[in-house]
């Protein structure tokens, strides 16, 4: 059976392009997320984005969808857990964090992902690292940090936990999940399906939560800038991410395609410049450079003997 997104014979170039976007496309959705944080509640903020993702994926996958009934009435369960934890679980914890932390904060928490998916590949489907791995992991983390902590490991006592990095921490999780379960049960459902059905699921569990809010705060006001929001977080970290996420698990697997988030804060701060007109600063050459190398010596493949 193959995996639910696609094989894993395409071009590597191909493959790591793949593995690249996604960070870059969520690190624009954390930016999205905490500007529009006052504007668009969260749970509305993630439900719109995930039925505009919908609406836009559903004329081009409703006709596979309708022929892969009967496979999808076999994956029913699995792909309802993943619609739970990988759709509505982790982007409505990431957004109702954003309305009490930074994204500093969130970018710094973030960093512990890659490990923690190294871990549960190594439970979960026996994924394992060589020495030279195991010193790129440790060097993307170390230049994650020096970005994060501005190359001073004081700032570190400058950094206040709150309610809100303890749900970044917990929608981080669930995301590390919905890596690994792609990889270790598979299914032969083509991508579009796949996608399309978990997206399904994904709105109408967050709907319940969604009405809450509306009763409790209101709608959000529908204006140019508002919908713009929406319409980036429904294309750019919605379909496009999790399609080329998948696919790069598919190739990667999950340990060594979770190391490609530590991208996050350098396009973070890639972002943070030509959209809030911070300054690039020499720590951020140093952790760039860093993660870097550290990704090198993870993907490289093994020397032949």
């Amino acid at each position: 059976m193959r995996m639910a997104v696609a094989p894993s014979n395409q071009p590597r170039t191909a493959i790591y392009v793949f593995a690249v976007l996604p960070p870059l496309f969520w690190a624009g959705n954390f930016l999205v997320a905490r500007l529009f944080h006052e504007e668009i509640p969260p749970f509305q903020m993630s439900f719109w984005r995930w039925l505009l993702a919908l609406v836009i994926i559903l004329p081009f996958s409703l006709r596979a969808v309708i022929a892969s009934r009967p496979m999808i009435r076999q994956e029913l369960g699995f792909l309802f857990l993943l619609g739970g934890i990988g759709i509505a679980a982790f982007n409505c914890f990431i957004y109702v964090a954003l309305q009490y932390t930074t994204v500093v904060n969130a970018a710094l928490i973030n960093s512990l992902m890659p490990v923690v998916t190294f871990l549960l590949a190594l439970i979960f489907i026996g994924d394992r690292l060589t020495p030279r791995q195991i010193v790129g992991v440790a060097g993307c983390a170390f230049g994650a940090l020096f970005i994060l902590l501005r190359g001073q490991i004081a700032n570190l006592a400058d950094l206040v936990i709150n309610v809100g990095d303890i749900l970044v921490l917990a929608g981080l999780t669930f995301w590390v999940l919905y890596t690994v379960l792609i990889r270790w049960r598979k299914t032969a459902l083509p991508t579009s399906v796949f996608l399309t059905v978990t997206i399904a699921f994904g709105v109408v569990i967050h709907l319940p939560f969604m009405i809450w809010e509306v009763s409790q705060r209101g709608t959000f006001v529908a204006n140019g800038a508002n919908i713009s929001a929406l319409i980036y977080l429904a294309i750019f970290p919605s379909l496009l991410a999790y399609n080329f996420w998948n696919r790069a698990v598919a190739a990667l697997g999950p340990g060594k395609t979770g190391l490609f988030m530590y991208l996050m804060p350098i396009f973070s701060t890639v972002l943070a410049v030509l959209v809030l007109d911070e300054t690039f600063r020499s720590y951020h050459l140093v952790g760039m450079l860093l993660i870097f190398i550290g990704i090198a010596l993870v993907t490289r493949p093994a020397a032949q003997r």
